[in-house]
């Protein structure tokens, strides 16, 4: 179920970003809005995003064969670092494209219908995000939570595309041109988070504290445990597979020792949804 709406969200956004795409490139040009074209540039990034998270979506969700005992889970993680590269990249040629239009004496006023399409976009972002939150909160997937992400970094993009097309239809022309320097930063910062955010987990980042903190705090519920010298987890894609080892009476059986590892696993397995596997290690404790 949370696959379904995972990709849901990313269909849906994807086909709203194509319509977005169109109507402000479209408008841009006839109104002669350099901040609404930047912002459809924008829109042009989150298509290419979108479809390339649902691609590597449906390829992440391979269960996992001999080659990848761990599944295909980093596929998502890959694609996502290298769309961020472009997105990037898309950012500061949008900035040096507005620095550039900015010193033409021949900048042209934007008309009231470049205003009328960047404020319908902003209502339109704002449905998208609050839809994707909802989702994200509810279905844990880093896909959808990036798409969130991005619907409200599009809604901060176009509020500035707004704010500079009134200046300009004010008679501060080269207003225009600076917004679309403002949604090249922006187009920049997406793609900054996006490469940060990924390369922890192609670089086998460990997961943060109060993950650690919810597995002990599931682990002292076992009384047969008398410590746990050793814990690590490995992340691949949306999850993790974590590694541990428990100490236990040194006299118990061979056989209880397998039966107390089972029931961490299966009770790890239930509380945190994040987990993948888990693989426990028991040995003897100190005397």
């Amino acid at each position: 179920m949370s696959e379904k709406r995972a990709r849901a969200v990313l269909v849906i956004s994807t086909v709203a970003n194509i319509l977005l795409l169109g109507l402000k490139l479209s408008v841009g040009l006839l109104a002669h809005s350099r901040a609404l074209i930047a912002d459809g540039i924008n829109s042009a990034v989150d298509v290419f995003f979108s479809v390339m998270i649902l691609i590597s979506f449906r390829l992440a969700a391979k269960p996992p064969d001999k080659e990848h005992p761990y599944g295909h889970g980093n596929i998502e993680v890959l694609v996502a670092f290298l769309a961020a590269l472009v997105i990037f990249g898309t950012g500061g040629y949008v900035i040096y494209d507005g620095i550039k239009t900015a010193f033409n004496p021949q900048i042209q006023t934007p008309g009231l219908l470049a205003l009328a399409a960047a404020g319908f976009t902003i209502v339109a972002k704002l449905i998208l995000y609050v839809y994707a939150k909802s989702v994200s909160k509810k279905w844990r997937s880093p896909a959808v939570s990036v798409q969130a992400a991005d619907h409200l970094s599009d809604i901060l993009a176009t509020s500035a595309a707004v704010i500079a097309i009134v200046a300009a239809i004010l008679g501060m022309r080269f207003f225009d041109p600076i917004g679309a320097v403002i949604i090249g930063g922006f187009i920049c910062w997406t793609g900054i988070k996006l490469l940060r955010e990924n390369l922890k987990v192609l670089l086998d980042a460990h997961p943060e504290d109060k993950f650690f903190t919810k597995i002990k705090g599931c682990l002292a519920d076992f009384e047969e445990i008398d410590d746990v010298p050793r814990m690590r987890a490995h992340p691949v894609g949306t999850g993790y597979f974590l590694e541990l080892t428990v100490t236990v009476n040194g006299k118990l059986s061979v056989r209880k020792g397998h039966e107390i590892a089972e029931k961490i696993r299966i009770k790890l397995m239930r509380r945190e949804e994040t987990l993948k596997d888990v693989i426990v290690h028991v040995e003897p404790a100190s005397d």
